[in-house]
């Protein structure tokens, strides 16, 4: 039996055993297929560059060194097929494709360009190659398309309105008009300097749309000088009015810096400039220094603050910590630290939900960013049957908490509470809070069409909130959740993709609004009762109640009948007559 030619076994015997042309050069200028590329165009370019080699007529001499231009995966799989499946170039087409079109890098749409956006310090002319280089990778986009993103995606003010009052019809308009304004633009930066600004105008320059009335226009310009001046002078003014006073000049100030120090009697032997206990006095005030005082920091403007680059001193840190953390024994405690400090393991291991990118982007972004990072995270979950509009995501809590108050909304009996593990320390700062039990709650977050539900552990507390629950670190961890508090977002892994939770601006800030009313009313509270027990204290004590008669001195008693027997006396003076 004649030995098996080589070659992989999905092509037939006689595309193996067909001899090459002689002389036979392989094409040089054909890349090696990577799966990248859309399999029915590289077959194409692969198959007019092989007879440019000498390889022409039948096509099984093509099919035969095709392993050749394959990448070292695609060459793995063609190994791996089964036998006597190709026989054709037909064959191999279907084949080649029925694998491949599912992998390779399909290009955009014309939501892919509006993406691309002129950058902060970019000028037209960059911008513009940028995204020209951009659109030639994206074929099949209509005009109207491809102009509607670059107008949306560039900064030019003056483009604009030009392109709104003469609206170009094809891209080739486009670039026309977007050439001439690159040039003006590199023009006006040759010309005039806009204090490191790169060929960028001034908001002054830049006049923008009409906002007002166009009256005086001439009268305006002829006295833009003189108002310009006397905006300098304002300027000035205030910030001469702004800079804190400085100490007071002359000799005798600083006569005094090195005169002994009076604060410490019995012979001091440092001056008044060198006094330690001073300067820490000030440094606790928090006082920054003048500019005037440092002369390094005079010599070197405002770039001084800039430079300050130093560590900041911390005198606190508060947190919510406890919960059965406080409860473990010393046992527990070793091997809690065990398991923290362990050696790292060989094989990971990985959490559920782990595999889910999260990401934050422009689509998550809302339309206005009121002080980012003041207002907190809170969410509407619900919480066994019941949807709560006022859950705070905190996650510099190590608990869970919610109240008692909650339980009655979601009518649940407190008789279901368990025994809690501990108190908790940092919702008031040196107290310790005792929780009157604790329970486990089901919360969902998400829709009908793709939700996430846990088991959570909440510490009830007894004390009033201005929120329904508290969700800490452990939730955040039960859930895989990454929250976002510029865009007051929330987001998780789901069973259909990332669920994300928004909040808003105006949720937050009534939230926010409602705890300062009620803390400053529970301290004033507090205050009044504090000086209510004071002045309990500091009153004297009454000699007798009131209503109650004691006999003073020198008292006699009478009978009230001097004819009755009743027995019936009265109390009268002593200097009284009886009569």
């Amino acid at each position: 039996m004649a030995p098996e030619p080589p070659g992989p076994l999905v092509f037939s015997r006689a595309i193996r055993s067909k001899p090459l042309p002689s002389p036979f050069r392989p094409p040089t200028s054909i890349a090696k297929y990577n799966g990248k590329t859309k399999p029915e165009l590289w077959l194409v370019d692969f198959r007019l560059a092989c007879p440019l080699g000498g390889a022409r007529g039948d096509g099984r001499a093509i099919i035969r060194q095709l392993p050749l231009f394959l990448s070292d995966t695609a060459c793995g799989w063609l190994e791996e097929l089964p036998a006597n499946q190709i026989y054709d170039w037909v064959d191999l087409v279907s084949v080649f494709d029925g694998n491949f079109k599912g992998t390779y890098i399909r290009p955009g749409n014309s939501w892919d360009l509006s993406k691309c956006k002129q950058k902060s310090g970019e000028t037209l002319r960059e911008y513009a190659r940028r995204f020209s280089k951009q659109r030639t990778e994206l074929p099949h986009i209509p005009n109207h398309d491809v102009i509607l993103a670059f107008v949306s995606g560039t900064t030019s003010r003056d483009l604009v309105r030009e392109l709104g009052r003469n609206r170009p019809q094809t891209v080739d308009e486009l670039m026309d008009v977007v050439a001439n304004y690159a040039i003006g633009e590199e023009a006006v930066g040759a010309f005039f300097s806009y204090e490191g600004k790169k060929g960028k105008p001034s908001a002054e320059d830049d006049e923008g749309p009409s906002r007002g009335p166009k009256k005086n226009k001439k009268k305006k310009k002829k006295t833009r000088l003189f108002q310009r001046e006397d905006l300098d002078d304002d300027l000035v003014a205030a910030m001469e009015r702004k800079r804190p006073r400085g100490p007071p000049e002359g000799a005798i100030f600083d006569k005094m810096l090195k005169e002994p120090c009076p604060y410490h009697k019995g012979g001091a032997n440092h001056k008044l400039e060198d006094c330690r206990m001073l300067k820490k006095h000030f440094d606790s005030l928090g006082l920054k220094k003048d500019a005037r005082d440092d002369p390094k920091k005079e010599k070197n403007g405002d770039k001084g603050d800039k430079d300050d680059k130093g560590f900041p001193a911390v005198h606190d840190c508060y947190m919510i910590y406890g919960g059965p953390s406080m409860q473990l024994t010393a046992r527990q405690h070793k091997r809690e630290g065990r398991e923290v400090f362990a050696a790292r393991m060989a094989v990971p291991q990985y959490l559920s939900w782990s595999s889910t990118p999260i990401t934050f982007d422009r689509d998550d972004h809302p339309d206005k960013v009121v002080a980012p990072g003041v207002y907190s995270l809170v969410v509407d979950p619900i919480i066994v049957n019941t949807r709560l509009s006022k859950v705070l995501m905190d996650g510099g809590s190590s608990l869970n908490i919610t109240y008692l108050e909650t339980l009655d909304l979601l009518g649940i009996n407190r008789a279901q509470l368990q025994p809690s593990a501990g108190g908790f320390h940092g919702v008031v700062p040196g107290k310790k809070a005792l929780p009157v039990g604790r329970i486990d709650l089901p919360v969902c977050f998400g829709t009908t069409a793709n939700f996430r539900k846990e088991t959570l552990t909440f510490e009830v507390v007894g004390f009033r909130g201005m929120y329904h629950a508290i969700i800490g670190r452990p939730g955040y961890a039960k859930f895989m959740a990454i929250p976002n508090y510029t865009d007051l977002k929330l987001k998780m892994p789901g069973p259909k993709g990332v669920i994300t939770v928004s909040s808003s601006y105006e949720h937050a800030y009534e939230c926010d609004v409602e705890c300062v009313e009620y803390g400053e009313a529970v301290e004033s509270s507090t205050k009044l009762t504090l000086k209510l027990e004071a002045l309990a204290a500091e009153a004297p004590e009454p000699k007798g109640h009131a209503g109650s008669f004691e006999p003073a001195e020198g008292t006699k008693k009478i009978p009230l009948d001097p004819n009755g027997f009743d027995g019936k006396v009265l109390t009268i003076s002593a200097d009284l007559d009886p009569k």
